[in-house]
């Protein structure tokens, strides 16, 4: 029932798809074939510094065993992003790697995406492959990410590990005034539950579709997440200039038998619920070229203040009395993520080259927590002097009591140094 329900709503204006009613296709020209190959990526060295609250829980229980230590901590971190893509006339391959290096001992290596496409027409492909999604109109907050790899608010444009899959992809254009473009992606995700480190239950396999209309200017997609393992979704977005300065986008979720774990009596008490997740945003561009993203990201299956809290005393009782392994598993498996609870507002103000100052380019970030009057605020100078070369300087600062969210982490405050080169 859930299936034929999310694929019903999904494919509300796919039999346009196939018409012919005021339809238009570009004529494919007759061309020999041409193949290229590209290569680029780029070299991130970056130096953090750390103010720990060692009063903290969290610190407490990433730090348990080791006494005496300091409150300021240092992190220097090599990263390496290394893409190609290969392209035919009709077939290509992309591929996105990403590497990290600490120290000798401590190097790791991911493949963020390695696809292959066919290009069926000029209308029509197929994927297949690792590759990264991108659904959803909001910048930091994706209710309707289903496909999406995960998002960090706090730092929404870093490069993650796309999602193995297979998907079908076609566009079409009309010449109407009302509906200018359709657009159909189907996806068939593979298990995720690996027997053997090798085979999945076939039963498993996850379904996600996603329709795209331009309608009125507006951009609308429709879309959901078909899942016998984790909880199906279905969802709706938008986005549409009400003047030519001033962007409205927004996205509503609904997801059936979402998991949402508490602590309750010192325990772990986890029940699945039908949950509403969605989004408000705006961008605005002025006339000095000051862009300003707002959004309000609201999510039912959060934590209360109250729940968070609990939280917070079940791993300092855990801590005290020196059985930290179960609180240390709840905390990665159950309570893992930079977005716990229910309501947040997010602010980014972006002033390129302000004052005259040539390459050089200012912007504030903060996330505010509705639920329990903790924010965290970050400010982001960037320089760019040269071709393919960037310096920022990163300081970010979490304000708020010892029961917050953003007051109870390991670390109160974070300065990054990153140097960063294209090529």
């Amino acid at each position: 029932m859930r299936l034929f329900l999310i694929i019903a709503i999904a494919l509300v204006p796919y039999g346009l798809l196939f018409a012919d009613d005021y339809a238009f296709e570009i004529p494919e020209e007759e061309e020999e074939e041409e193949s290229k190959l590209e290569w680029s990526g780029n070299l991130d060295e970056r130096y953090f510094v750390f103010h720990a609250d060692q009063s903290s829980p969290l610190y407490q229980l990433q730090f348990s065993g080791k006494e005496d230590l300091s409150e300021y901590f240092s992190q220097y971190k090599l990263e390496l992003y290394l893409d190609a893509d290969y392209q035919t006339r009709d077939i290509g391959f992309h591929l996105k790697s990403h590497s990290a290096y600490y120290n000798d001992s401590e190097a790791s290596f991911d493949l963020l995406e390695a696809y292959g496409n066919v290009n069926l027409s000029l209308a029509s492909f197929i994927q297949a492959g690792k590759r990264m999604y991108s659904w959803g109109k909001g910048y930091a907050f994706n209710p309707v990410g289903y496909v999406n790899p995960f998002k960090d608010p706090e730092n929404p444009e870093l490069a993650q590990a796309g999602l193995l899959s297979m998907n079908f992809e076609k566009i079409k254009s009309f010449n109407s005034e009302l509906l200018k473009t359709i657009a159909l992606t189907a996806i068939v995700i593979p298990p995720d539950e690996i027997l053997s480190n090798r085979y999945g239950e076939i039963e498993n396999t996850d379904f996600a579709i996603k329709s795209y209309f331009l309608l009125w200017d507006i951009d609308i997609d429709v879309m959901g997440r078909y899942s016998k393992v984790n909880s199906s979704s279905i969802g709706a977005d938008f986005a549409a200039n009400v003047r030519e300065n001033v962007e409205v986008h927004g996205e509503l979720s609904y997801s059936m038998d979402t998991p949402k774990s508490t602590i309750v009596d010192n325990s772990l008490y986890t029940v699945k619920e039908d949950s509403y997740s969605y989004l408000l945003g705006l961008r605005y561009l002025n006339q000095w070229q000051t862009t300003i993203i707002a959004e309000y990201y609201h999510n039912d299956a959060g934590l209360t203040a109250d729940e968070y809290k609990n939280y917070l005393d079940f791993l300092q009782n855990s801590i005290d009395a020196q059985e930290p392994d179960q609180a240390l598993k709840y905390s990665k498996t159950y309570f893992k993520g930079s977005s716990l609870m229910q309501n947040y507002l997010y602010l980014k103000v972006i002033q390129p080259e302000p004052l005259g100052l040539l390459y050089f380019t200012p912007s504030l970030f903060t996330i505010y927590n509705l639920g329990d009057d903790s924010l965290l605020l970050a400010v982001l100078l960037s320089y760019k002097p040269f071709t393919n070369f960037e310096f920022t300087f990163w300081p970010t600062l979490l304000i708020g009591d010892e029961n917050t969210e953003f007051g109870s982490r390991q670390f109160q405050r974070k300065y990054e140094l990153r140097m960063k080169i294209h090529f």
